[in-house]
């Protein structure tokens, strides 16, 4: 067994398609092309519009925001939630009061989780 840390001194800052505030640490990744990492958006920050390289499951840990898909539709999100995009989708997200996110990309991914009640309708 090995023990990890995280560590945010290991991310990287984003500063592509005009994001800001906005922090990447990888967490793990495999030969099949999923990569997993930890998303830091402090307060006011935000990744920019950009077409999502694989599908993407945006799970928010801790803190609130807002996510956008093809769209261009605008939803609230918070802890306990997650959005998902399809692969090529625009997206974007943010928040004004700073939110912590689990991203994983790949392909064929499969969500077990149940949809919000606004999406369920």
């Amino acid at each position: 067994m090995n023990i990890y840390r995280m560590d945010w001194t290991d991310s990287r800052v984003i500063t592509a398609f005009d994001s800001k505030a906005a922090m990447i640490t990888p967490i793990l990744r495999n030969t099949a092309g999923c990569h997993v990492a930890f998303l830091k958006l402090n307060a006011g920050g935000n990744v920019g519009l950009h077409p999502a390289v694989g599908e993407q499951l945006f799970f928010v840990l801790e803190g609130e925001g807002w996510v956008e898909g093809g769209d261009g539709k605008r939803v609230m999100i918070k802890s306990g939630e997650a959005a998902f995009w399809s692969s090529g989708e625009n997206h974007q997200s943010g928040s004004d009061h700073g939110l912590t996110a689990l991203v994983i990309e790949g392909e064929d991914l499969v969500v077990r989780m149940s949809l919000t009640a606004d999406e369920a309708e």
